[in-house]
């Protein structure tokens, strides 16, 4: 089995520069922490992707704020092999209730920087030193 795709991602910046983080249930993401989103639906744009999928996981309605970068996660993981091509955007919550809504997800929290988990999925802990990066050369 080979889980592939294009996908988009967001670090949302809460009150006391905080990032939300989800535990998916899901392999090739099971037990790791990851950036909410998901895969790109077809003719639908990364932030179209990004913010519909933040909704879908989390209740929380965002607004794309900036582009981090662009990514690639691939490998095999408990016998799956996985090429992921992840958009990450920067972004803030502008509504909704933040509560797990879907059943891949294990467990949302809210971190600080300084203590974001080792157990970070793929790319997902260079997307957020390429943020972190450019917060603090702002």
């Amino acid at each position: 089995m080979k889980f592939t795709g294009k996908t988009a991602t967001a670090v949302i910046v809460f009150p006391g520069k905080r990032i939300l983080l989800v535990k998916r249930a899901t392999v090739p993401f099971k037990g790791y922490w990851a950036l909410p989103g998901g895969r790109c639906e077809p003719g639908e744009s990364p932030e179209e992707a990004v913010v519909r999928e933040v909704k879908e996981e989390t209740g929380l309605d965002i607004v794309v704020t900036g582009k981090i970068g662009e990514y690639i996660e691939r490998g095999v993981k408990d016998g799956v092999e996985y090429e992921y091509y992840p958009t990450c955007f920067s972004a803030k919550p502008i509504g909704g209730n933040l509560k797990k809504q879907d059943s891949e997800i294990v467990e949302l929290k809210l971190f600080s920087r300084e203590d974001l988990p080792e157990t970070l999925a793929f790319e997902h802990a260079r997307m957020l030193k390429d943020y972190f990066s450019r917060v603090s050369n702002s």
